[in-house]
């Protein structure tokens, strides 16, 4: 039963991450203080954010969660 609720509460976490993400990427597209500005902002931060939710992906999946809450049930 934990591991699902674990789980749902993960991805809940995760698409609010993604959310935040496209967030600051509207801000930096539409109130960027120049063209160069605009351009070096989504080029640092779009591959970052990318990567570090993809990781973040990865190794939740990674975890055996029946394992780590053998000791609990």
């Amino acid at each position: 039963m934990l591991v699902p609720l674990f789980q749902i509460l993960y991805f809940l976490v995760f698409f609010v991450m993604l959310l935040i993400s496209i967030f600051i990427v509207f801000h930096i597209v539409f109130y960027a203080y120049s063209f160069f500005s605009k351009l070096l902002m989504l080029a640092i931060f779009v591959p970052v954010a990318g990567v570090l939710l993809f990781t973040n992906f990865l190794s939740f999946s990674a975890i055996d969660l029946r394992q780590v809450f053998a000791g609990l049930i």
